[in-house]
């Protein structure tokens, strides 16, 4: 699978100016190296359960299965104790991907490998090294108070709004590796939290119409609800679950899936 399949243009358009900044790549490789990639290696072997051949064996074998498809180099795979359902990547020298129990538990395999197609995703599309910059940025001005909020707004805003369409690349690695359907069924539960679906898979994508149909009834909501996700790293679940909803009549989704 290559970047260029699944990368969202608005995704590819983002990265393309981050990388027209000269050292810009090599600056954040060597903070992830020697500064917050080895804080968080730390926190996994400290915190966490590393997924390996002899423990938890399918889910290990499950999460190879998907590596080979993406065709990235095998990260670490952690489970760390959380009742909500998430999962999340790091790291560019020693990348790792870390599920909670949680997900492991409530969700089928099919879903879960769903989910680690997702991380692969990011780290396909080299997501990892540009999300080194955004928490280094929210923790140099939230947690150090080295640089004022105020100063942080604009720089801050425009890296959440990569943020939130680097997720609909990664979005669209996981359905292409288990199809649209079983994606729509792990965004239910990830939005939920609930065990078992009932009715619809596709019940994002009807509310994704109504909540566009809502959005767009007058300039007031739009300002309102750009307003509202304006710092958020991701986008709304139903703005995910229509994306895939529309990407699934392409001919790179229909390549790649049925290339599996």
């Amino acid at each position: 699978m290559n970047a260029c399949d699944i990368m969202h243009p608005d995704d590819a358009k983002a990265l393309r100016m981050l990388k027209k900044l000269k050292g810009f790549d090599e600056l954040i490789r060597a903070s992830m190296e020697y500064g917050y990639e080895q804080v968080f290696r730390g926190e996994n072997m400290g915190f966490m359960v590393k997924v390996t051949r002899q423990n938890f064996p399918d889910l290990y074998n499950t999460f190879k299965g998907v590596v080979r498809i993406v065709g990235i180099r095998e990260p670490e795979l952690c489970i760390y104790n959380d009742p909500v359902m998430n999962a999340y990547t790091y790291g560019e020298t020693n990348t790792f991907v870390a599920v909670s129990h949680s997900l492991v538990e409530k969700m089928t395999m099919d879903e879960v490998r769903c989910v680690l197609a997702h991380e692969c995703g990011h780290i396909l599309c080299q997501h990892t090294l540009y999300n080194t910059l955004l928490r280094t940025i929210e923790e140099l001005g939230t947690l150090l108070q080295v640089i004022s909020r105020a100063a942080l707004g604009p720089i801050l805003i425009a890296m959440q709004y990569w943020s939130r369409k680097s997720e609909l690349s990664a979005d669209r690695c996981a359905a292409a590796v288990v199809g649209e359907r079983t994606f729509q069924t792990a965004m239910l539960k990830l939005t939920c939290g609930l065990t078992e679906i009932q009715g619809s898979p596709y019940q994002l994508v009807d509310q994704a119409r109504e909540y566009h149909r809502f959005e767009n009834d007058s300039w007031w909501n739009r300002i309102q609800q750009n307003c509202r996700i304006a710092f958020n790293s991701h986008p709304q679940m139903c703005e995910r679950a229509w994306e895939i909803d529309r990407w699934k009549h392409s001919y790179q989704y229909r390549k790649l899936y049925v290339g599996q």
